[in-house]
């Protein structure tokens, strides 16, 4: 039976050091992502409002999450083996997410 993955944004950052030698002026977080936003994936398909970047680097988590299956070893990685946490692939402002199978 399929599972709902439910995404949650936890953090934005700005990694400092770097948005200073590479960014604009005045860079600031990501303008999409705020922590507590909630989205929820079917496994299959990237939720609305999410960003192509947040989604990229998780979505084959979230597919095994939504079939049931666990990300890691039984004990090797999260507290709780059904979810996991990731960030997008924006190297000077990460959005950090966390994901998890809900039903």
């Amino acid at each position: 039976m399929k599972r709902t993955v439910k995404i949650t944004i936890l953090k934005s950052e700005v990694d400092s050091a770097l948005a200073e030698k590479y960014a604009i002026p005045n860079f600031q977080p990501c303008p999409f992502h705020k922590p507590g936003q909630v989205f929820f994936s079917d496994g299959d398909h990237k939720p609305d409002g999410l960003c192509e970047f947040a989604w990229q680097p998780m979505k084959e988590m979230v597919k095994l999450l939504s079939e049931g299956e666990l990300l890691q070893p039984k004990g090797t990685w999260m507290v709780d083996d059904d979810k996991g946490v990731f960030t997008c692939v924006d190297g000077l402002r990460p959005v950090i997410m966390l994901i998890e199978a809900v039903k």
